[in-house]
């Protein structure tokens, strides 16, 4: 009783921020009972197919924390553009990205890809969804998880944004997207746990699987989606000086159809959703870009495919 009686607290403290509905569903999958948070703006009309964003949570956190994480941006943006956000969450608070060795023992064959199309499945019965505009993003576990949806369901998910993250070189070989996808990048150079230069990520003094680097990342992309990089980056203009971190973005051209490729390097950057919450200390997760908000990035991306 205590349980439900907490939750009701926390989505209510939520929906009192927007103007649509906060609404939580479950399932069972694999034999787990699975839950998301599905966002349905006032603005949607069921007359319009409307487009379908999942915002996938970081290792350990939640589907609750990640609309805190982002200030809800995402519901903010659904309220003035009439999409569906969906807040999933992962089994012990991990998305199965393809890194095996960071899950416990009894989640490690979990099909979190085909659970989030059950998701897919499940809201397309009950709302009329557009289904060329369906898309993904995340930070850290919930990006590398956003990666791998791109890597193995090409088919549904037209794009996705990746937050600190890129994939680990276990997964890498296995990653064989269908079709061009649309891909946005943004990493900050002074990620303290996944280094944008590749490597081990570091937990805890815990190896949390190898990564390719952000450029082998990029380079993997341009491949599949037949792109050429552009000319020199461009520099965001500084508006926020305190926040000790600058952004160069470099969009790539002549994408096949379909695809479409763009990075937000955030020099002095750490782990973090740049215009988010500083959720723990720059000791801890580095710095926070405040020079534009990732929400509003992300969405004009998506919109512009």
């Amino acid at each position: 009783m205590k349980k439900l009686i907490w939750v009701t607290y926390c989505l209510l403290s939520l929906q009192v921020l927007y103007a649509g509905t906060l609404v939580e569903q479950k399932l069972n999958w694999q034999g787990f009972e699975r839950g998301y948070l599905l966002y349905v703006p006032d603005s949607y009309n069921p007359q319009i197919p409307a487009p379908l964003l999942f915002d996938l949570h970081g290792g350990g956190g939640t589907a609750a924390n990640t609309i805190k994480l982002t200030f809800g941006g995402f519901n903010k943006l659904a309220d003035k553009h009439g999409f569906l956000v969906v807040y999933p969450n992962g089994l012990g608070k991990q998305w199965n990205d393809g890194r095996v060795d960071i899950l416990k023992e009894q989640f490690q064959d979990v099909d979190d890809v085909g659970f989030i199309l059950e998701i897919v499945s499940r809201i397309k019965k009950a709302y009329s969804i557009n289904s060329q505009r369906i898309f993904t993003t995340g930070m850290s576990n919930g990006g590398f998880m956003s990666t791998r949806l791109l890597c193995d369901a090409a088919d549904v998910f037209r794009a996705g944004a990746i937050v600190t993250a890129t994939i680990s070189e276990a997964y890498f070989p296995e990653c064989h997207p269908s079709q061009p996808v649309g891909v946005l990048v943004m990493n900050g150079t002074e990620d303290p746990l996944v280094p944008y230069e590749g490597g081990p990520i570091k937990v805890l003094r815990k190896t949390r699987g190898i990564v390719l680097s952000t450029d082998a990342f990029m380079a993997f992309w341009a491949e599949q989606n037949g792109c050429e990089i552009s000319g020199a980056a461009v520099q965001l203009p500084n508006t926020a000086p305190y926040d000790g971190t600058t952004t160069q973005v470099t969009t790539y051209e002549n994408c096949s159809e379909g695809g479409a490729l763009t990075l937000y390097s955030v020099n002095g950057g750490g782990h973090t959703w740049p215009g988010g919450k500083q959720y723990l200390g720059r000791r801890v997760i580095g710095k926070t870009a405040r020079d534009f908000d990732a929400c509003e990035v992300i969405w004009a991306f998506f919109s512009s495919l």
